[in-house]
Formats: C-alpha cells, sequence, structure tokens
C-alpha cells in the first residue's frame, strides 16, 4: 500500500480496490487483515460518536468532513 490514507474511510475504500486486485491469496490474506482492523477502528470511532450524542456529551470532536448536502448545496450555489 503506498502513502496511508488520513482518514479510516479512505483507507478502508483503498483496501477494498487492494482486496479485489490481489493476485495472490497472501496478498489478499494480508490486505483482508488491514481490512478488519479499519473496519474496527471505524467501528469504535462511530460507537464513541454515537454514545456521546445520545448522551447528550457536549465533547464532541467536530466532523472532518461536511455532510454530503452541505457539499451538494454549495456546488449548486
Amino acid at each position: 500500500m503506498g502513502a496511508r490514507a488520513r482518514r479510516v474511510d479512505d483507507r478502508i475504500r483503498e483496501l477494498c480496490a487492494e482486496a479485489v486486485a490481489a493476485k495472490s491469496s497472501h496478498k489478499v490474506k494480508s490486505t483482508l487483515a488491514e481490512l478488519q482492523l479499519a473496519l474496527h477502528q471505524y467501528t469504535q470511532r462511530l460507537r464513541i460518536r454515537a454514545a456521546a450524542v445520545l448522551t447528550g456529551c457536549a465533547d464532541l470532536p467536530p466532523e472532518r468532513r461536511k455532510a454530503s448536502r452541505d457539499r451538494r448545496q454549495r456546488a449548486t450555489s
């Protein structure tokens, strides 16, 4: 894998593409192992955010990405 993607969801997409393109079973296995770790990390972050929202915690870190509807609104403006 080249430079690591900065965001976990970008890394997940990259690992999925690598797994599909892999030529050997060894490469598939190692890529799927990395993918499993990335999915675990993503799930943990999502659980923390959900718990914080549901409990009304104000200590949420800001989202790094805008919602897709925000991007669409900017594109049409």
